[in-house]
């Protein structure tokens, strides 16, 4: 179970890396530029699935 646990704060990490950082830099690439509130959004969003991941890992932790 510990290594489930781990698992889901690693995808958790990676992922808020992934929507956070280089999301917003991958759709400005592109061309679609992106304003402030939605910048933040994409922060919010990330830090809000390191959090559901880091729950989600104790409550496997205590089963």
């Amino acid at each position: 179970m510990e290594i489930m646990a781990a698992v889901l704060v690693m995808f958790g990490i990676i992922a808020v890396r992934v929507i956070s950082f280089f999301y917003p830099d991958w759709k400005a690439i592109k061309g679609e530029y992106l304003s402030e509130r939605k910048h933040i959004g994409y922060s919010v969003l990330g830090i809000g699935v390191l959090l559901v991941m880091f729950i989600l890992s104790q409550l496997i932790l205590r089963i």
